[in-house]
């Protein structure tokens, strides 16, 4: 509780800060920016430590067996850098949690863990504890690919992973997880891409993601939750985009949301591109629409929700960074093919989409 309360102060201050100096975009070029992959955790995970220090545990099988134990070892001890040394796919059956002793990085350097054989209700990687980070990791056609769930989970930083295919939620953060940051992150394919919700959930920082071809949920935020959403491109949704409800408060800057006719052609609705049903006050600022998107509904709130700092780029710059870098990068041949595919792909609520290497993008 003294953490959480000594967050939100910090928090309160650098609100204050940015509001005094006008700083919702720093006017930064892309060249400004420190090289890809090497950005700062931002946001309200940030004061996240990882396993910084800790010991390094090394998968060097491509097997679930393998990841299973490195993930129990570091588990039963905590503060400890998992380190993936493979590169070819990894298919796995069950769920991974992620529990027991906190400050864990996960640093995945390109692998993919592959859920095609999961069972439904399962999560690639399911987190459950606090001061974790998850980098430079694929995460490919699982029910839920990517939980943060419980109030155990907090000071929790997604950064450079790639998740697609995902039969639910891409990325599912809620249950009472708090104090989360996703950033410079793809997600694609999923019948519902950012899922935040129910009690206690709070404190959610969305910024710099790539947010393509799903049905729904790009993002969702339902309940009491405060999130910051900033510098996102949300694209191409199957059905309806991105939502605040349900008391859901927050802000929403220098994003852009774009439709193409092939994605309004086949059930991308053109008004359901960013809805506040039912939300509290919610910030919209120097967003953009593109393409058959409908004009934004207007903010309800006159002045920015407290949040973090993150550097925020203006629209034309925002679009060149989030292309190129959000992700796992370098991105492979399957990622590519979600990027690439301008038509004859299909995504609803209930059938994800799965692409291959070398898929067709017309």
């Amino acid at each position: 509780m003294v953490a959480r309360v000594r967050t939100l102060l910090a928090v309160t201050m650098v609100t204050l800060a940015c509001a005094a100096s006008a700083c919702s975009h720093l006017g930064l070029a892309p060249s400004s920016l420190p090289p890809a992959g090497r950005e700062p955790l931002e946001g309200f995970g940030a004061e996240t430590t990882g396993g910084a220090g800790g010991r390094v545990i090394t998968i060097s099988e491509p097997t679930e067996d393998a990841v299973r134990a490195a993930f129990a070892d570091a588990a039963a001890s905590g503060n400890a850098i998992i380190r993936f040394a493979v590169t070819t796919p990894i298919r796995i059956g069950k769920k991974l949690p992620i529990l027991g002793k906190p400050n864990l990085t996960i640093d995945g350097g390109g692998a993919t863990l592959d859920g095609s054989a999961m069972k439904e209700g399962s999560a690639i990687l399911d987190i459950r504890t606090n001061d974790v980070i998850v980098r430079d990791l694929r995460l490919r056609n699982g029910d839920d690919n990517l939980r943060v769930d419980g109030p155990e989970a907090y000071r929790v930083v997604v950064a450079h992973v790639s998740s697609t295919g995902a039969h639910d939620d891409g990325i599912s953060i809620g249950y009472g997880a708090h104090d989360v940051t996703v950033q410079y992150s793809l997600v694609a394919g999923a019948t519902r891409a950012i899922y935040c919700k129910y009690a206690g959930t709070d404190n959610i920082s969305l910024h710099h993601n790539w947010l393509m071809k799903s049905a729904i949920r790009s993002p969702i935020i339902s309940g009491a939750i405060v999130a910051d959403v900033r510098n996102v491109i949300v694209e191409d949704w199957g059905e309806w985009g991105s939502r605040f409800e349900d008391g859901a408060t927050g802000n929403v800057v220098g994003s852009l949301f774009a439709l193409s006719p092939y994605a309004r052609s086949i059930g991308g609705k053109p008004h359901a591109a960013l809805r506040l049903k039912g939300a509290g006050a919610v910030y919209l600022s120097e967003n953009a629409v593109r393409g058959a998107v409908e004009p934004l509904v207007a903010g309800t709130a006159s002045a920015p929700i407290p949040a973090p700092k993150v550097t925020t780029l203006p629209i034309a710059e925002m679009e060149k960074v989030v292309r190129a870098r959000a992700g796992c990068l370098p991105r492979d041949g399957v990622d590519a093919a979600y990027v690439k595919a301008t038509s004859g792909w299909k995504v609803s609520e209930t059938e994800p989409l799965r692409l291959a290497p070398g898929a067709s993008g017309r």
